[in-house]
């Protein structure tokens, strides 16, 4: 029996996370050979939960030998990383580099490269290599630029069929996801992501809503049972809020934009003061693990350390800035209010993409507590979206 070759490509943590579960599918299936292509972070993160990965030190052999040479100039500039061999860092850095300069030429590739540096690469030639080598068949990314994109990119150019999952919102890879011959098909969080894609030019019938197999874990029965026995030592005569703080720093790491640091705290005591003057609420408190503040108790408000996924599950409402906490909560089915103000608000647009009722003062925070509808959440179910991602897969791979 000859079988399909699949190749998965994940740069980074986050994303592998999101193709775990998919290559693990893929893998129960005789007719198919899974490859994985882990970058950076995403090779400890796969190897750590069970899934063999290479990298391009593995294909050196398919480019001019200089790339050594090139990388090895590069990594002794830039440094390397703890997580990510010197001999990866080399490879990846030379092909990349000798791509480049196959694109654009000499001097205008490093022109380039001196401009943008790692954002400048694209390494669509060495992928066109790869895929040909390994006589692929389909390949599955998410929606990473460089390696991700450029793998994507070089299907197209094979006719080789393809899919992007998107972890979040595509706010800045909607640049070239919009393009409709950029992968059969797209799969996509929520609705407000598809029609974000479909406003940006790309065509409906290419985006799915699958959801991100990554939150499935949100909804395991296990998670759920724990939500519950931890409810019932909260008890059920309170709504209870849950209040995930996070650092807001003076600056934005990149785009300058000032923040306020009290911020956290001020929503903090924003809570405790509805609480103190509403009976029928209990307060959940979660610090994030780099704020290193002592909590002070009082009637009413708690900490909540337990296991992130169950406290969600035991929780009536959640109160975000724009930590993950949001979305997770919104994949569990909760009512989740995030305070617009932060300078990362524009990085993890919720009420602007259906996750969240936004407030933009703390002033409209009680009300919006209080209007909050409850009893009408939806829950995602275990599995639901790898299932629904398997299903666009297996129906481009027919």
């Amino acid at each position: 029996m000859i079988r399909k070759r699949v190749l998965c490509v994940s740069y980074g943590g986050g994303h592998a996370a999101m193709l775990t579960p998919v290559i693990k599918e893929l893998e129960k299936d005789e007719t198919l050979e899974v490859l994985t292509l882990g970058l950076t972070t995403s090779k400890s993160y796969f190897e750590s939960n069970g899934v063999s990965c290479f990298g391009f030190k593995d294909f050196t052999f398919l480019v001019d030998s200089k790339f050594h040479e090139i990388g090895s100039n590069l990594v002794s500039k830039e440094g390397s990383s703890n997580l990510v061999s010197k001999e990866e860092s080399i490879a990846y850095m030379g092909i990349n580099m000798l791509d480049l300069i196959e694109r654009l030429g000499v001097e205008k590739g490093q022109e380039e490269f001196s401009k943008r540096g790692r954002q400048a690469f694209l390494p669509t030639n060495f992928f066109v290599k790869l895929l040909t080598h390994l006589s692929i068949d389909f390949v599955i990314a998410t929606n990473s630029p460089r390696s991700e994109q450029a793998a994507i990119v070089a299907a197209r150019n094979l006719r080789v069929k393809s899919i992007c999952l998107v972890d979040l919102f595509a706010l800045q890879e909607y640049h070239w996801i919009k393009d409709n011959a950029y992968s059969d098909k797209v799969c996509v969080l929520n609705d407000q992501v598809k029609e974000f894609l479909i406003s940006h030019g790309r065509k409906s019938e290419n985006i799915v809503v699958t959801g991100n197999p990554a939150f499935d874990a949100i909804n395991f029965k296990e998670k759920i049972r724990r939500g519950e026995a931890i409810r019932e030592r909260l008890g059920n005569d309170k709504t209870t809020i849950l209040y995930a703080s996070q650092v807001e720093p003076d600056e934005h790491p990149i785009n300058a934009l000032k923040g306020d640091p009290m911020l956290p705290r001020d929503i903090e005591n924003s809570l405790r003061q509805f609480v103190r003057k509403n009976d029928d609420y209990k307060l959940l408190l979660r610090f994030h693990p780099s704020e290193k503040l002592q909590f002070i108790g009082e009637e009413r408000v708690e900490y909540g350390g337990e296991d992130l996924h169950s406290i969600l599950h035991a929780v009536d409402i959640v109160v975000v800035m724009s930590s993950t906490v949001g979305l997770e909560a919104y994949i569990a089915g909760k009512p989740v209010i995030s305070v617009d103000l932060s300078i990362f608000t524009s990085d993890a647009p919720y009420s602007e993409m259906g996750i969240s009722e936004g407030v933009s003062s703390l002033d409209a925070l009680d009300n919006a507590i209080r209007e909050t509808q409850l009893g009408n959440q939806v829950q995602m179910g275990q599995g639901n979206a790898l299932s629904n991602v398997m299903q666009e897969i297996n129906s481009l791979l027919k």
